[in-house]
């Protein structure tokens, strides 16, 4: 797993910004997918365009698996941000996907790298060769945060998701990790 040297100073750094960065656990669920269903319904940050209901999410908490890890950013408030790391396909790939959701309110703090930086600590330390997202073309932040940590963009799907009255593209980025 993660190196744990690098692990403290990571947690130290995020102390002093003043939120931390740690493995969800079943409490958070809840708001995990609260934050999930708002930019479902208000943003293009993800193609699905129907919120999740308390079956879906419970589904969705059991998919853990093995190789899948799940991170919150908590502040004095609560859950500001949530990270995903799962496998892109289920058979014979050394890929994992990655996903990121932070608080409109706490964009811009920060928050979205230090849990893409620990997601990617977590897929180098789970053996895998390269991480993976999916990035509505529309989401200008999303795409910087993941150029901004060393993804590069490697395609386009066109007209991948209809959403808000429209067609969206999707935009693959991906980057390699050395062990």
């Amino acid at each position: 797993m993660v190196d744990m040297a690098k692990a403290k100073e990571s947690k130290r750094a995020a102390a002093t910004r003043g939120y931390a960065v740690r493995p969800a656990t079943r409490d958070d669920l809840k708001a995990i997918v609260g934050l999930y269903n708002w930019a479902v319904n208000q943003t293009f940050a993800t193609i699905d365009s129907e919120p999740l209901d308390a079956e879906e999410a419970q589904a969705w908490w059991e998919m853990h698996g093995r190789r899948s890890v799940l991170l919150v950013a908590t502040d004095d408030t609560g859950l500001i941000g949530w990270a995903r790391l799962l496998p892109w396909k289920q058979r014979g790939f050394d890929v994992v996907e990655c996903l990121v959701y932070v608080d409109p309110v706490h964009h811009g703090q920060g928050i979205g790298g230090a849990l893409l930086k620990a997601l990617t600590a977590e897929a180098r330390g789970l053996g895998y060769l390269t991480i993976v997202a999916s990035v509505a073309k529309d989401n200008r932040s999303g795409l910087a945060l993941f150029t901004k940590q060393g993804f590069e963009v490697v395609g386009t799907i066109r007209n991948a998701a209809h959403k808000f009255d429209r067609w969206m593209d999707i935009t693959l980025v991906q980057k390699e990790l050395e062990s």
